[in-house]
């Protein structure tokens, strides 16, 4: 993959992007949830304009 342009490096910040991303999401959120970045661009492998971003709504307050 490193001859597409998606170096280690570059994975690497994407994810950390999107990381902190989901981490946001979840310190607004109004209820008791946590947002999940899931999917390619959890894994870094897209950037942002190329798809849509596959999202994980965790409420904390249900037990299964």
């Amino acid at each position: 993959m490193t001859w597409l342009g998606y170096r280690p490096e570059i994975r690497q910040v994407r994810r950390k992007a999107y990381k902190e991303l989901g981490r946001l999401q979840t310190a607004m959120a109004r209820g008791p949830e946590t947002f999940m970045i899931e999917g390619s661009k959890a894994e870094g492998l897209t950037s942002f304009l190329e798809s849509d971003i596959d999202s994980l709504h965790v409420l904390n307050d249900v037990i299964c």
